[in-house]
């Protein structure tokens, strides 16, 4: 099995408390992003913690998936700079997995086929892609389902095959820009479960973009608010909550609310 599974790259943390300790793995630095006339964004300087689940909020249009972009290399900053593991991102980022809500399954190839292209593209050897296919699909409960072609399979089914393709080939930061916004309800709490469980399996960094505040206090370490056009940070908050964490019995918790009402506050008064 390779080394996402057999060796975590961090223990499970037992609270939501951030370790200051930790290093930064991804920095922004005074970024900001201007498309022709319009300025977009920043300047932007924000920090994030190998390890880290950071969940980022705010109004359409301020930038958040333009930061999940620069930490791809997809987009470079119009000033400013990102810095992932210690150098500059000056291109595509290959340690990074990006899943969106946009469904990516190619049509023609199955569900394993589909769990296989990234490693395909990498070269890896067949029988390691065997097993880390396999692993992959029994993590998100899509083992039974190989065969099975996209058109064949429900929304929540096809984001959990982009999902476990991302998680086959085991990148070490996982760039999440809204990926249930389509799901219903319940299958939304079930998908909140079931990424607690990579991120505490794997111990990759996450960084988790919503317009869902209860989504973003259930899942992350810490939220951070941006502010409208040009968006920048305008809050940082650590959620304070003690993992792991059970997705429905966590908004019990007083201090659930507490950190909504902070959140809505700080969106609302833009």
């Amino acid at each position: 099995m390779s080394s996402m599974v057999s060796n975590p790259r961090l223990e499970v943390p037992t609270t939501a408390a951030p370790d200051m300790a930790r290093e930064n793995l991804i920095h922004f630095d005074a970024v900001t992003a201007k498309f022709g006339q319009l300025h977009a964004m920043g300047p932007t300087t924000l920090s994030v913690r190998r390890g880290e689940f950071v969940a980022i909020v705010g109004p359409s249009g301020c930038g958040k998936s333009t930061l999940l972009n620069m930490v791809a290399g997809t987009l470079r900053p119009s000033s400013g700079s990102v810095h992932y593991d210690g150098q500059q991102v000056a291109g595509p980022n290959s340690d990074v997995g990006y899943i969106t809500q946009k469904n990516y399954c190619v049509p023609w190839r199955t569900v394993e086929g589909n769990v296989r292209m990234p490693m395909e593209f990498r070269g890896v050897a067949r029988a390691e892609m065997d097993e880390r296919v396999k692993y992959a699909l029994a993590q998100v409960g899509l083992t039974g389902f190989e065969r099975a072609y996209p058109k064949q399979l429900s929304g929540g089914m096809l984001q959990r095959v982009m999902i476990a393709r991302t998680l086959a080939y085991g990148p070490s930061v996982y760039l999440m820009d809204e990926p249930f916004g389509s799901l219903d309800a319940q299958l939304r709490t079930r998908m909140h479960a079931k990424l607690l469980e990579i991120w505490q399996k794997t111990q990759a960094t996450f960084v988790f973009v919503t317009h869902d505040l209860q989504e973003a206090i259930t899942l992350a370490d810490r939220v951070v608010v941006m502010s409208r056009r040009p968006g920048c940070p305008k809050l940082v908050v650590d959620i304070n909550l003690p993992r792991p964490r059970d997705v429905v019995d966590i908004q019990a918790d007083p201090a659930f609310g507490a950190y909504v009402k902070q959140l809505w506050h700080a969106l609302d008064v833009d």
